[in-house]
């Protein structure tokens, strides 16, 4: 898989595992000055970014989270006003702080 060129958001207060890009694209330049992704967790398997506001119409947003096994669980490149979901369910469960997204162009 190609490097991202997209830039990771971590939700976390105080992020401490460093972000494996996770898909290819350009970040999306906001339209705004507050320009935000809302972001959801059960807590225990999925994290879940999007509802964005602020990027062009185009833009898209894709969610990861960091699982118990070691490995990243990537959500689907989705149009930015809608959800993308991270799932670690069978990966022994979502490492709590660690997801993020990124919002293509």
């Amino acid at each position: 898989m190609a490097a991202a060129t997209g830039t990771l958001v971590a939700t976390a207060a105080t992020p401490s595992v460093a972000a494996t890009p996770v898909a290819t694209g350009a970040q999306a330049a906001p339209t705004t000055a507050s320009s935000d992704c809302r972001h959801w967790t059960d807590n225990i398997n999925t994290y879940g970014a999007g509802a964005c506001t602020g990027f062009p119409s185009r833009a898209k947003v894709q969610a990861s989270a960091k699982c118990k096994n070691g490995q990243w669980a990537v959500g689907n490149k989705v149009a930015a006003t809608n959800w993308s979901y991270a799932y670690c369910a069978g990966k022994g469960g979502y490492v709590v702080g660690t997801g993020g997204y990124i919002v293509f162009d």
